[in-house]
């Protein structure tokens, strides 16, 4: 049995791993195993790869990946206007938290609270009504009601990726697919080296100027490994691309003694669907020089890259907006006139629902088309 890439430790049954080539945190599922002890890809996953995932939880958020376990970690996103909103699962935004607050009037004291949800505010009322035993607390939320807000500034994406412990992660990747594609442990010494010592010099490096996915997929926010190996130039080289536009390069090696090769693993993390990928690259050692000094991080063409798979999500992004305007508009009609889903309406129901929805769903396309 093979040591594990960073303790060194033999592998055997009792500790060996299945460790995902790219990390299910962001829609990863294809797994090798041999390759780390289930202490070191606990600790990496919990290290290196938690902090890549931090770094794209917005991407993750804006192109709905599907994990193969987990769900996506709700994300926090500010606005232009200075707004601070959480962003759920299907898309859908809450309060960060519920707001209450307290005044004193003539007649006693007066709460106001602001919940999320029902279930949120009957808790909020419990807690109320151990100081205030006389609190009715179905009364009170029978007068409680339903608002939709919409935000007045531009939601701010975060987009970064960078750091040691994200670059490990990234590393991490390029190491496990070339062991996956048969190659030894040896030839990956540079890699190795860097994810075993904290101190150890980085190896990897971003390059938004090449494109080396040869035809493609237009719209697809894929996520590609790829591993090319030239005996010749000793150059062992790892690519690793996550939604389409964010690009590393990684050196695994300069005394690569074994076949040539040229390999690549694609998904689309929307659907976990793995791609028939083609890759074509050939860095020279000064190629791979100038990345180490950020010669090949142009911003322009990282923009144009990323434009091509961010627009459709955004269009895609304001379709399921819609809908969830519609449903709860719907909703909304329903609970003020009193009326559950699949009764029978009466003729001034009909028009009491269809007059507040139509309100409600013109006011969503109002402020829509205002923040475009």
């Amino acid at each position: 049995m093979p040591n594990c890439a960073l303790c060194n430790t033999n592998i055997d049954r009792s500790n060996d791993s299945a460790e995902h080539i790219i990390p299910n945190a962001i829609g990863g599922s294809r797994k090798i195993r041999g390759f780390l002890c289930a202490p070191c890809n606990n600790t990496s996953g919990h290290k290196w790869d938690a902090e890549l995932a931090a770094q794209l939880n917005g991407l993750c958020h804006l192109f709905d990946i599907r994990r193969e376990r987990g769900e996506l970690p709700m994300l926090t996103i500010r606005t232009t206007a200075g707004e601070v909103m959480q962003k759920l699962r299907d898309g859908r935004l809450q309060l960060p938290q519920p707001k209450v607050s307290l005044s004193e009037t003539d007649r006693g004291f007066k709460y106001n609270v602001t919940a999320r949800n029902a279930s949120e505010a009957m808790k909020i009322l419990r807690g109320i009504k151990k100081k205030h035993p006389q609190l009715n607390i179905d009364e009170e939320m029978s007068k409680s009601t339903r608002q939709t807000t919409y935000l007045q500034g531009l939601v701010e994406l975060p987009i970064q990726i960078g750091g040691a412990l994200a670059g490990r992660s990234i590393v991490k990747s390029a190491v496990a697919f070339a062991l996956d594609c048969g190659i030894s442990f040896e030839f990956c010494n540079l890699a190795i080296n860097y994810m075993r010592n904290d101190e150890g010099e980085a190896c990897f490096g971003y390059c938004a100027t090449t494109d080396i996915l040869v035809d493609r997929p237009t719209s697809k926010p894929l996520h590609c490994v790829a591993i090319s190996g030239n005996p010749d130039t000793g150059l062992l080289i790892g690519y690793v691309e996550y939604f389409g536009f964010l690009r590393s390069v990684v050196l695994l090696s300069e005394s690569y003694t074994g076949a040539e090769c040229n390999r690549s693993y694609a998904i689309d993390p929307t659907t976990r669907e793995q791609l028939e990928i083609m890759t074509r690259f050939d860095f020279s050692r000064s190629d791979m020089e100038d990345i180490f000094e950020y010669k090949h991080c142009d911003f322009e063409h990282l923009k144009t890259a990323a434009d091509s798979v961010i627009a459709p999500a955004l269009t895609r992004l304001r379709e399921r907006e819609t809908q969830h305007a519609i449903e709860d508009a719907i909703d909304i009609a329903l609970t003020d006139c009193g009326v559950k889903r699949g009764e029978r309406l009466s003729l001034e129901q009909s028009r009491k629902i269809a007059d507040s929805i139509a309100r409600r769903v013109v006011d969503f396309y109002m402020h829509s088309n205002r923040l475009r």
